[in-house]
């Protein structure tokens, strides 16, 4: 789903593409957090709650590998040209028919961590709201449900809550207790605590078309 393609078309606004060379840009949770707060005080004039900060910085956290496997300030692997219409080939993963295939597409591209938290929180709140709603009751697995009903991912519904579980909390993954977490449910952050161990988490889970993968030697 390119969701940066078809919330630009909506809007009536052609972008023009630049393309640019991919580029990791490695920060930490505690800079996914902070990026997500001050583009939620930005776009609404308002602090985000505590549950919700929580929820979608483990969100951006999952997509990005807990920010160590981010390209390109992308904080959620959207499709398409960022704000000034540059977007990143790159290599993906999709589920097409039932099976993964591996394709190059287009993400958008920003020149700062501000401005990719700017264009997240906008897109979440836009297009996405039914999941924000979630987050900001604390709620995990509703948000997961909206996400995969709005079909934002592919992968496995339990799993992907699950990782969010594990990563929901402070910007060093622990869980907060503002998020109604499940304490039936295994905690992947229990199991998996570092980024590195993240990555087996993700690699289990069916990557969505919206996930940058790692760069192919052949573009590096």
């Amino acid at each position: 789903m390119k969701v940066g393609a078809s919330a630009a078309g909506a809007a009536g606004i052609e972008r023009r593409r630049i393309e640019v060379e991919p580029q990791r840009t490695a920060v930490t949770r505690a800079d996914l957090r902070g990026a997500i707060a001050r583009a939620h005080q930005k776009l609404t004039g308002r602090a985000p709650s505590a549950a919700a900060l929580d929820v979608l910085t483990a969100h951006a956290s999952l997509e990005t590998g807990s920010g160590a496997k981010m390209y390109n300030y992308n904080f959620g692997g959207i499709k398409g040209a960022g704000p000034t219409g540059e977007t990143a080939r790159c290599r993906t993963k999709e589920v097409l028919d039932g099976r993964e295939v591996e394709i190059r597409d287009g993400f958008r591209a920003y020149r700062s961590l501000d401005e990719g938290a700017l264009d997240y929180v906008r897109l979440m709140r836009d297009r996405f709201g039914g999941a924000v709603a979630r987050a900001e009751a604390g709620d995990v697995d509703g948000f997961a449900r909206a996400l995969k009903q709005a079909r934002y991912y592919t992968a496995d519904e339990s799993k992907y809550a699950s990782a969010l579980r594990g990563l929901a909390g402070s910007a060093d993954g622990a869980a907060s207790r503002t998020v109604q977490a499940r304490p039936e449910v295994s905690s992947a952050a229990a199991v998996f605590p570092d980024s590195f161990e993240l990555g087996r988490v993700l690699d289990a889970i069916a990557r969505h078309p919206r996930t940058i993968d790692e760069l192919d030697p052949d573009e590096a």
